[in-house]
C-alpha cells in the first residue's frame, strides 16, 4: 500500500509520520524501517532497492519519502515506475506537505496511493490539536497569547511549549509575556493594529521595542508586505465585501483575523502612509536619502507615523 501524508501543517504531518513510525518499530522491528529524507539527491539505484527489496524476515517493511518541492523529473518518474513492481508487504509513506497539485506527478502518485490530510485551518483548530496533548496544562488566556505570539504556527508552538514544560506544570498567561518573544509578524500585527486606530505615539514606541531585536530592514521590509495586506482589505471593504468574501479572495488563510479588525484610518490615509514607506526605499536608491543608517531610516519611518 502507499500513502500520501500532506496537508498544509507540515508539523501535522510530521508528527503523524513520527507515531507510524513509532508503531512500526515496536511491531516490527527498526530494520525493517527505512526513511528516505533527501529524495531530491537520492541515487536512483539506493531509492529502487530501498522501495523493492523485501523486509527482514518477510515481515512489513516501512519506507518513508520526504517529498522536495525541487525533485527532478527523473526521479518522480522513477519512483512511479518503481511503485509498479512494489510487493504488497512494502508501504510507502510520501510526507508531501503542501504538493503542487497541478503536477502530473502528483496526479499519478493520488492514482495509486491513500491520502492522509493534515490541516490546520484556524486557531480553533490550534487549540484543540494543542489540548489534545496538554489538556489542563496551560490557562486559556495563555494559549490564545502564545498562539497570537507564534502566529498560530504550531511547530513554534509546540517547541516553545516543550521548553515551559520543563520547569513549569502549569502554563499561564504571565508565562508566556515573560518568556516568550513574539514573531516578527505577530509584532508587526501590533504595530499595525496601533496604526490603524491612530495611536502613533503607541506604534513608535512598540517599533522601539522590535528594533531591539529585529534589524530595520527586515522590520521595514515586513512592515510594507502586512501594510499592503490591509490596504487591499480596507480597499475589499470599502467595496462592501464581507468578512468571509475578503479571506477568499485574498487568501489569507489562518490570517482571516486580519479582515475583522477594528480601524480609523481611512483608506486614503493608509495608502499614503504606505506611499511614504515606499518613497524611503526609492530614496535609499537614489541617494536622495542622506543615510542608509539605522537610526535614520527609523526617524524617516517616525516621520511617515506623525504624517498620518
Amino acid at each position: 500500500m502507499n500513502y500520501i501524508f500532506t496537508g498544509n501543517s507540515s508539523f501535522l504531518v510530521s508528527d503523524a509520520i513520527k507515531k507510524w513510525k513509532s508503531q512500526f518499530i515496536e511491531k516490527y522491528s527498526d530494520f525493517n524501517l527505512t526513511h528516505i529524507k533527501d529524495s531530491e539527491n537520492i541515487d536512483l539505484n539506493i531509492l529502487k532497492e530501498n522501495i523493492l527489496s523485501e523486509s527482514f524476515l518477510g515481515e512489513k517493511k516501512l519506507i518513508i519519502i520526504d517529498i522536495s518541492a525541487n525533485l527532478k523529473e527523473e526521479i518522480e518518474e522513477s519512483i512511479l515506475n518503481i511503485l509498479e513492481k512494489k510487493g504488497e508487504n512494502n508501504i510507502v509513506i510520501f510526507n508531501f506537505s503542501n504538493p503542487d497539485k497541478r503536477k502530473k506527478f502528483w496526479k499519478n502518485l493520488v492514482k495509486i496511493s491513500e491520502i492522509k490530510e493534515f490541516n490546520s485551518n484556524d486557531e480553533t483548530d490550534t487549540k484543540r490539536i494543542i489540548n489534545s496533548k496538554f489538556y489542563g496544562k496551560i490557562d486559556n488566556e495563555a494559549l490564545d497569547l502564545l498562539i497570537k505570539y507564534k502566529s498560530n504556527n504550531l511547530q513554534k508552538i509546540f517547541l516553545e511549549l516543550e521548553k515551559l514544560f520543563i520547569t513549569k506544570d502549569f502554563i499561564k498567561k504571565t508565562d508566556i509575556e515573560e518568556n516568550i518573544v513574539p514573531e516578527l509578524e505577530e509584532s508587526i500585527f501590533q504595530v499595525i493594529d496601533l496604526l490603524l486606530n491612530k495611536q502613533k505615539i503607541e506604534s513608535i514606541s512598540k517599533i522601539k521595542i522590535i528594533l531591539n531585536e529585529t534589524n530595520i530592514f527586515a522590520f521595514y521590509n515586513n512592515l510594507l508586505s502586512n501594510l499592503r495586506t490591509n490596504l487591499y482589505i480596507l480597499k475589499l471593504k470599502n467595496s462592501k465585501k464581507q468578512t468571509g468574501e475578503i479571506g477568499k479572495i485574498l487568501d489569507l488563510g489562518n490570517r482571516g483575523f486580519l479582515a475583522n479588525k477594528s480601524c480609523k484610518t481611512s483608506f486614503s490615509e493608509l495608502k499614503n502612509f504606505y506611499i511614504n514607506l515606499v518613497n524611503i526605499d526609492k530614496n535609499m536608491k537614489t541617494g536622495k536619502l542622506v543615510s542608509s543608517e539605522e537610526d535614520d531610516i527609523f526617524f524617516e519611518i517616525e516621520k511617515c507615523i506623525l504624517k498620518i
